[in-house]
């Protein structure tokens, strides 16, 4: 890449104010290339920011029910409600990261992806996670096959009485 020689004409207070912020180490010119360089980038940030933005229709504080999968189509109002929550919360909001929530809530079962969106909506998550289970597992409650005990039905073994024992274990004398 070639180099263009520019002369340029600045202001007295320019010349100060050049002279004022770069080290001793780094010549005006030096200095004016790295200022045009910053800007340069910037902008290019800038730039491409916005194009992005244009293209990923997940990068807004709203989404519409088109966007969401047929599959997760039952959920969509709890989506849409919770996007700008997300948003707000300061969540990434682009296509893959839509994505990863959408394979996320194929994950629970279907019964919970309501309660897990219900959940993130009203404790402003920006993420959506499973429900969390007791610790120990409901035993059912009048089951079918449940049987209750009771003692006239069940054979007992015999007393020591019934079986003429006494205490030390010998066999009582009957009378």
């Amino acid at each position: 890449m070639a180099k263009t020689k520019i002369t340029m004409f600045l202001d007295p207070e320019l010349i100060k104010w050049l002279d004022r912020n770069r080290d001793e180490e780094t010549s005006r010119s030096a200095y004016l290339r790295i200022l045009i360089r910053k800007d340069m980038k910037t902008k290019s940030k800038r730039k491409f920011d916005k194009s992005a933005a244009k293209l990923d229709p997940f990068s807004f504080n709203t989404i519409i029910a088109d966007l969401i999968p047929d599959d997760l189509k039952d959920y969509a109002d709890l989506l849409i409600e919770w996007w700008p929550i997300r948003k707000q919360k300061g969540g990434v909001c682009s296509t893959k990261v839509a994505n990863r929530i959408f394979d996320t809530l194929r994950s629970f079962p279907s019964q919970d992806r309501k309660e897990a969106l219900e959940k993130a909506i009203s404790n402003g998550w920006k993420d959506v996670f499973p429900l969390k289970k007791g610790y120990k597992a409901e035993e059912p409650k009048n089951h079918p096959n449940q049987k209750v005990f009771k003692a006239s039905e069940v054979d007992l073994p015999p007393t020591l009485a019934e079986l003429s024992l006494n205490n030390a274990g010998n066999f009582m004398e009957e009378k």
